[in-house]
């Protein structure tokens, strides 16, 4: 099905979180409120189901569901980007075909967890999914739940893939990515950071932008840092970036996203319920994030 892509994905993103009720079901109100919120603060694209989504805890029906109403809540233009966890490449190309009839732009793909997974491995796993997908594919190297990291070689490889168009780093190494950004230099592809912690670090070694959790919260923070920094200021973007860093750093509390989602609570955004099995915060953790972000000036029920 390979007939090339011309979607490259770029810009301060937001790895969108899936507001839910005590039972586990959709909260649609919620996910109404909250894709207004990310798009009003300047966000360029939306990345539903993905780490923070916890797109993995959603059977397939549900994570194309959920894309579709994320769709209907955007501008018509607007990259929809829906996570997709790869199990197998059955799997996958029946997915991949779902999501593209529920107005996908791309896919953020993720590689199998269960077993390791050589270079080789990863290669042909992509290059088979990509050649048989209707929508782009973004790679998502993600190793501390996957326990697999994309080699900056196989990236270069799979950019040279027509249906693969980028790659969301979330690895926090630095180094690594610079690697990737060398490998994937003129080839039609975008890196962008999944730390919302080194953007700007990012965006100086040459990543396109960002598929962040802290757009969720603050969305015209982490879309301030992304427009300073490419319009040139980067005193600006430091500045922005050091107050960003602070609300992440509050928000990594519990097992992820379970900050976040106590944010968006604390917020007036959404109920901070995780997705089965998921746990959510303590009283006292709850009771402390609370207490750091008001220091931040993010007041409770503002949906500031």
């Amino acid at each position: 099905m390979t007939t090339g892509s011309t979607f490259l994905p770029s810009g301060a993103m937001v790895a969108l979180a899936t507001p839910v009720r005590a039972d586990g079901t959709l909260d649609e109100d919620g996910l109404e409120r909250l894709v207004r919120r990310v798009v009003s603060g300047g966000v360029d694209g939306i990345s539903p189901l993905g780490s923070t989504g916890e797109g993995a805890r959603f059977t397939g029906t549900q994570r194309r569901e959920i894309t579709r109403r994320v769709r209907a809540l955007v501008p018509g233009g607007m990259p929809v980007i829906p996570g997709m966890p790869l199990v197998t490449p059955g799997e996958a190309a029946a997915e991949l075909d779902g999501l593209a009839e529920a107005g996908a732009t791309a896919a953020l793909v993720a590689p199998p967890s269960y077993y390791p997974l050589s270079d080789d491995g990863v290669l042909r796993m992509y290059e088979g999914v990509a050649d048989r997908s209707p929508i782009p594919l973004v790679l998502y190297n993600i190793p501390v739940y996957t326990k697999v990291t994309i080699a900056p070689s196989v990236v270069g490889r799979l950019a040279a893939h027509p249906m693969i168009t980028g790659i969301k780093d979330s690895n926090r190494n630095m180094e690594y990515q610079s690697q990737i950004i060398e490998a994937t230099q003129g080839a039609g592809f975008r890196v962008l950071t999944g730390a919302d912690t080194l953007l700007v670090v990012g965006l100086t070694l040459g990543a396109a932008g960002i598929i962040g959790a802290s757009a969720n919260l603050v969305p015209e923070l982490t879309s301030g840092v992304y427009r300073a920094f490419t319009a040139g200021d980067l005193p600006g973007a430091l500045s922005l970036q050091q107050r960003l860093a602070r609300i992440t750093n509050i928000c990594r509390t519990g097992f992820p996203p379970a900050g976040w989602k106590a944010a968006l609570e604390i917020a007036g955004v959404c109920q901070a319920h995780p997705v089965p099995p998921g746990t959510g915060l303590s009283a006292d953790e709850r009771a402390r994030l609370a207490k750091q972000l008001a220091a931040e000036g993010l007041a409770a029920g503002t949906g500031a």
